[in-house]
């Protein structure tokens, strides 16, 4: 409807006055010391969502450029949920590191940096240890491989001790013995174990740990044998340790058992850990037995290295599982 002249009036003068009370207020306002970008915050606004869908854009260029580029060693294919953080780059980087190291380098590592000076008072300990171990009452001393070897031929004999020590891994030498007993009893030649089927060879070496893989080993290495070495067990350290299943330790004895040759010290376990125990690995100790031998092997007279393993595992298991025996001997001992 037509809005009366009065009205018109009235509602034009409040609009008067309403400017000039805000005129009236801009005037008194002090200006504000606005920062050199408030004038470019238009500007500043457009460049910040530039540089975010630049951003994106190169984050989409590199996933595109990763997914076209095709996979190495090195660069595993990602899994859905894998994480992918620097750690995890640097794990995967000293993996692929020691896989390389481990293919490039024998079971047996023929050169050695390890100078040691022998440690105080260790032949005084030795003398005590083997005053000890006199009676040979230990466990192996009645079942280890040197122990249950079979009344037979000398290439028997031989592959006898090589299986032992094959199965001795990981098992028990009560374990081990009855395992021996049973294999005599089946056959016990590398002609014998090839013809035997795998089910029935894994019955009768099943209480040894690992026997599974053990199965693989024995038929490998008896068809190496009958293959390359004639039926017998070669009498080197390389021919050795060429056979499936056979590392230094158990080729070490076999030299020195069935050969007679003493060219290392044989450590397992045992010896491993009462070396270190005692400090003659090195002050920062070992943390293989593989890194023991090397040590003890730096210091310690050749003319005794054939006794130390026997002498030091028979000592192991009477600390593990003879200890009210042990302590009467050390009450009994010279010092």
């Amino acid at each position: 409807p037509p809005v009366a002249p009065s009205h018109r009036m009235r509602a034009s003068r409040s609009i008067t006055r309403a400017c000039a009370v805000l005129s009236t207020a801009a005037a008194s306002v002090q200006p504000l010391a606005l920062s050199p970008l408030a004038p470019a915050a238009p500007a500043a606004r457009a460049m910040a969502t530039a540089a975010v869908q630049t951003d994106a854009h190169k984050k989409k260029r590199s996933f595109k450029s990763r997914a076209a580029a095709p996979l190495t060693a090195e660069e595993p294919a990602k899994q859905p949920g894998a994480p992918s953080s620097t750690t995890e780059q640097k794990k995967r980087g000293r993996r692929a590191s020691a896989s390389t190291a481990a293919a490039a380098s024998p079971k047996r590592s023929k050169a050695t940096d390890v100078r040691l000076e022998p440690p105080a008072n260790w032949r005084a300990t030795w003398e005590l240890i083997v005053e000890l171990r006199a009676d040979r009452t230990a466990v192996v001393d009645s079942m280890g491989t040197e122990a249950i070897a079979g009344e037979s031929t000398k290439e028997e004999r031989d592959f006898d001790a090589l299986v032992s020590l094959m199965l001795s891994s990981q098992t028990k030498d009560t374990v081990n013995a009855a395992t021996m007993k049973k294999l005599r009893a089946h056959g016990l030649s590398p002609r014998r174990l090839l013809d035997t089927p795998d089910e029935r060879l894994d019955e009768l070496i099943y209480a040894c740990g690992f026997h599974n893989n053990k199965v693989k080993y024995l038929k490998a290495t008896s068809r190496i044998l009958l293959e390359q070495h004639g039926g017998r067990v070669p009498d080197t350290m390389d021919g050795l340790l060429a056979l499936p299943g056979v590392g230094p330790k158990m080729a070490l004895i076999l030299l020195r058992v069935a050969f007679g040759k003493v060219e290392g010290i044989s450590v397992d376990t045992h010896v491993h850990r009462i070396c270190n125990q005692l400090g003659w690995a090195g002050p920062g100790g070992t943390k293989t037995p593989e890194q023991t031998r090397r040590a003890i092997e730096a210091w310690m007279p050749a003319d005794i290295w054939a006794e130390v393993n026997l002498v030091l595992v028979g000592l192991g298991q009477e600390v593990q599982t003879e200890k009210s025996k042990l302590l009467r001997k050390c009450l009994a001992c010279s010092d």
